[in-house]
């Protein structure tokens, strides 16, 4: 028989006297990645903000183990699936749904929705089911029959949802405009980004010679992957300084990923590895990013962008794409940071020196950074959830 490894003891029915509500996130795993992060969070804002203990939360994830793990509040009960696959794996979650008899489902990602949407006849009537949609329907990067392979799924799953939460209104906007139903049940709720340590973390030392007197450092965070494009930013970057060789520009580039010998051959090939490098992943960005002069990004898509978000709540200046979706949201239609086209080499190269030009207030920066905070997601994720008993 399959065994599946979770707390029974944590396990509770919906109590109408002390009004307890089961919630279930589902997620397919701990493994690195944006998603499982900012679930991460939210699930601990969560905790956090139930001051009634009023929520009962569980996590289930098809995969054990990741990097992430660590980082389950320990107040949420985990269970996972044991990464089993096809019929196991429909059989092994319906019956974790069953057990656990949630009032609430979010799912985490559209593939995780589809996959739970199969046991919803077998839960009670009144349970919700909520899936978050954190990048835009359509895709830069993917192909025609791609992206209309998802808006498809989009049109055909997503409607059976009580609400569709989104993390941007730029992406509620991609999803409402499929149909008149996807747009009523299209909601906008910010991803929980900045945390009470942002600040803590910003003022850890640092150590790197790009940070000694006379230069400027530019600073990138994101996976070395397509969707970030960090092409049109290094050649943005060798412009920049072939441009202006009187000015001592430095650029450090912060994670890692699957383009990362693409991207040092690049490197190499313009000849600005002396001015570029390549940091890798950092458990703590944040010290890098405050001591440097601009934040700047070049991503061909997003959601809701949480390293520009970080930036700005630590007071740092933004030089980004105009991509869908998030940065134009984020920064108020450019009144808080430069906003370029995509693909763009030279708009890129001049948009860092349009921004070093201005002069930012600090406060106004920050204040819009903190905007996204993890307490503000999480009491609204609350209140969607108590709101759902009414």
């Amino acid at each position: 028989m399959l065994q599946l490894q979770c707390n029974s003891s944590s396990i509770a029915r919906y109590d109408f006297r002390n009004e307890i509500m089961n919630v279930v996130f589902y997620l397919d795993d701990l493994f690195g990645g944006g998603v499982q992060r900012r679930t991460m969070r939210l699930l601990q804002g969560i905790k956090d903000n139930d001051h009634n203990d009023e929520l009962n939360v569980h996590l289930i994830v098809n995969q054990p183990g990741g990097e992430n793990k660590a980082m389950v509040p320990t107040q949420v009960s985990y269970h996972t699936l044991n990464g089993v696959t096809g019929s196991q794996h429909t059989k092994a979650l319906g019956e974790m749904l069953t057990a656990l008899r949630p009032d609430i489902v979010v799912c985490c990602m559209g593939q995780q929705f589809i996959q739970a949407l199969k046991h919803k006849a077998s839960l009670p009537k009144a349970c919700r089911w909520y899936v978050i949609q954190a990048v835009p329907v359509k895709l830069i990067a993917y192909s025609w029959l791609r992206n209309k392979i998802r808006e498809i799924g989009i049109r055909k799953f997503y409607p059976k949802a009580d609400k569709v939460l989104c993390v941007s209104d730029d992406v509620r906007a991609t999803v409402a405009q499929l149909s008149s139903s996807l747009d009523e049940l299209a909601h906008t709720i910010y991803n929980p980004v900045v945390s009470e340590n942002l600040l803590t973390l910003s003022q850890e030392p640092v150590e790197h010679p790009f940070f000694d007197s006379g230069n400027i450092v530019l600073v990138a965070a994101g996976r070395l992957n397509v969707q970030k494009d960090y092409g049109t930013m290094l050649d943005a970057f060798a412009l920049l300084t072939a441009k202006h060789p009187e000015r001592s520009f430095k650029l450090l580039i912060l994670g890692d990923g699957e383009l990362r010998e693409q991207v040092s051959s690049q490197i190499q090939r313009l000849g600005i590895d002396d001015n570029v490098d390549l940091v890798g992943f950092t458990d703590n960005p944040y010290k890098y990013i405050s001591r440097a002069d601009l934040f700047v990004m070049s991503s061909l898509w997003e959601g809701l962008p949480n390293a520009m978000i970080e930036s700005l709540a630590i007071g740092k200046p933004v030089v980004s794409t105009e991509c869908v979706a998030g940065p134009r949201e984020i920064l108020l239609d450019g009144s808080l940071g430069t906003l370029v086209p995509m693909q763009d080499p030279q708009a890129f190269a001049d948009g860092i020196i349009s921004e070093l030009q201005q002069s930012r207030d600090k406060q106004a920066l920050q204040a819009r950074g903190w905007e996204f905070s993890v307490n503000n997601a999480a009491n609204k994720y609350i209140k969607l959830f108590k709101d759902a008993k009414l």
